[in-house]
């Protein structure tokens, strides 16, 4: 063979005698090894200033698909010499796609119904166990956080974490032979053997969910007014905002990161967001490692313009949340305190 152009020809002929290409000084050979009718396994071996091919340094290089005409998992001998020879995925790739359609595949059997279950109770206590810690510790916070990101009760599904817990190549063998096939049967004895994964999965949203309802449900719950002020300085576009509060009876202003106004993680804002002369101001009047919430913001306002009015503020429910755009400069103003 003269270049790679021909080399392609070898694998569509299916021709088992190896395929030589010499490029001056470089002799570079291709040899096939059988996997069964569908597949062959690719080996690699280069050598330079005629010297002897030899079998012992032959190294893998690729898997040739007689089904679909393609090369898989092409390594770097291979790769880049023609687009028919990178047309195939990696083996990773191809264990990605599995595990994406199984675990769609057992979404689809589960359909966030307990009932499609084969019991509605776990047949290993310790899983209890797990559920009563996450409705203790993680629960509360998980649905702050959602409720936060406009998330509801509605957005919540049984998302499987299934895994390919081998890196065998011939199961991708068998994946690009017959898909369907061994998807489902990869899927079907998932759901047979992780019953009690599955179940606490169903359990776990069924919690969130009555506790996203019931934020939803509390009109004065104070998360109603911090998802406002996160939308209200998202909208924005601004970097710095206005910030007036009023702290222990005392209504102060100062400039600070819109940023970190809008993090959802955050129960209150400290004063390392603030410039030097706002914090030492604010510090002076409230204390070192003081630090201010939500429920404290009066008013935020950006080139003159309101974003958040806590005398006017009024809890809406997600089809309604609108707010306005404005314009993406930063303020002027500083820290301003009255009593």
């Amino acid at each position: 063979m003269k270049d790679y152009s021909e080399l392609y020809d070898w694998f569509l002929k299916d021709i088992i005698k190896p395929a030589v290409i010499k490029n001056g000084d470089k002799v570079d050979m291709f040899v096939r090894l059988p996997y069964d009718d569908g597949f062959d396994y690719i080996y690699h071996q280069d050598n330079y200033n005629g010297q002897a091919l030899t079998p012992t340094r032959l190294e893998y290089c690729g898997i040739y698909n007689k089904l679909d005409g393609q090369i898989y998992d092409a390594q770097f001998s291979l790769r880049g010499k023609l687009p028919e020879i990178d047309s195939g995925k990696s083996i990773m790739n191809l264990f990605d796609d599995f595990d994406k359609d199984v675990r769609r595949f057992i979404e689809e059997i589960v359909g966030d119904d307990i009932g499609n279950l084969r019991s509605p109770f776990f047949g290993d206590e310790h899983f209890t166990v797990h559920l009563e810690d996450f409705k203790k510790f993680f629960a509360d916070g998980m649905a702050r956080v959602m409720f936060l990101d406009k998330e509801s009760s509605e957005d919540l599904h049984y998302e499987c974490d299934f895994t390919t817990d081998t890196t065998d190549s011939t199961l991708m063998l068998k994946y690009l032979r017959h898909p369907t096939a061994s998807v489902e049967q990869t899927a079907t004895d998932y759901w047979m053997n992780h019953q009690d994964d599955i179940l606490l999965e169903l359990r776990k949203n069924e919690v969130l969910r009555e506790k996203l309802n019931r934020i939803y449900a509390e009109k004065n719950n104070p998360l109603h007014k911090q998802r406002a002020i996160i939308e209200a300085v998202k909208e924005s576009g601004a970097k710095t905002v206005n910030v007036t509060i009023i702290k222990g009876g005392e209504e102060c202003s100062f400039k600070y990161s819109a940023e970190q106004l809008c993090q959802v993680y955050r129960i209150d804002y400290d004063t390392w967001d603030m410039s030097p002369k706002d914090r030492h101001e604010f510090e002076n009047r409230f204390g070192r490692w003081s630090s201010f919430t939500p429920e404290d913001i009066s008013e935020i306002s950006y080139r003159g313009k309101t974003l958040y009015d806590s005398s006017t503020f009024m809890p809406e429910t997600p089809e309604n949340d609108d707010f306005e755009n404005v314009e993406s400069e930063d303020d002027d103003e500083g820290f301003t305190m009255s009593m």
